[in-house]
């Protein structure tokens, strides 16, 4: 396929450079200031080129949004991989709750770094219009589950509480970083709203591992 002034694209990779070129529109201005035909522009090929590869502005948008699931979920991975790590000579028990912890952190982190991004995957042009399979495997809501499953292995959360666990701690993370997005200000300091992140994860920690009653 002709780029155009871009060059020549192999088979795929108009789609990306498009995907590429909306994601920065999308960082820099919001979804409001975003164009396919400013995204087709940038990448130096026609609007018919790129109608060839999204039927419309949204479908575009739809792909911005998978691929900001796939960043966020990678971005959780990692942080919990990393807490592992540091957490290897902690007792058991700890590892696995500052594993969870760190699942939480980076959620909250990638929107305060990417909040137009973010607003878009949880949009009206996001998750809501997503398709079935256009959610990576795993997501970020599977990563999350993933470090709830260690709490259960562990031994420290009960299995008959686990079912009802992710969706508490993703209205935690999910709440929180809606909230800093709304207006960080009304939280006081990045130091205090930092502080008052690590409270919510203790919070969180305390009642998914309460007994039962």
């Amino acid at each position: 396929m002709s780029g155009g002034k871009g060059g020549s694209y192999h088979h795929g990779d108009l789609r990306n450079a498009l995907v590429t070129a909306a994601v920065a529109q999308i960082d820099a201005g919001g979804v409001a200031a975003f164009s396919l035909r400013e995204a087709a522009r940038t990448v130096g090929v026609s609007a018919n080129a790129a109608y060839r590869h999204f039927a419309d502005r949204s479908a575009l948008l739809r792909a911005v949004a998978v691929r900001g699931f796939e960043q966020l979920a990678r971005a959780m991975q990692r942080a919990r991989a990393r807490a592992g790590e540091a957490g290897r000579d902690a007792k058991e028990d700890a590892k696995e709750i500052a594993r969870f912890k760190a699942t939480g952190r980076a959620y909250v982190r990638f929107a305060l770094r990417y909040p137009h991004r973010f607003r878009l995957m949880f949009g009206p042009d996001g998750l809501c219009t997503m398709r079935e399979g256009d959610q990576p495997s795993p997501s970020a809501y599977d990563v999350l589950g993933e470090s709830l499953d260690e709490l259960v292995e562990a031994g420290l959360l009960s299995p008959r509480t686990r079912p009802r666990a992710t969706l508490a701690a993703w209205t935690v993370v999910h709440g929180f970083a809606t909230l800093l997005l709304e207006d960080a200000s009304r939280y006081g300091t990045a130091r205090e709203r930092d502080a008052a992140l690590e409270a919510l994860l203790e919070f969180a920690v305390a009642g998914l591992l309460a007994r039962d009653r």
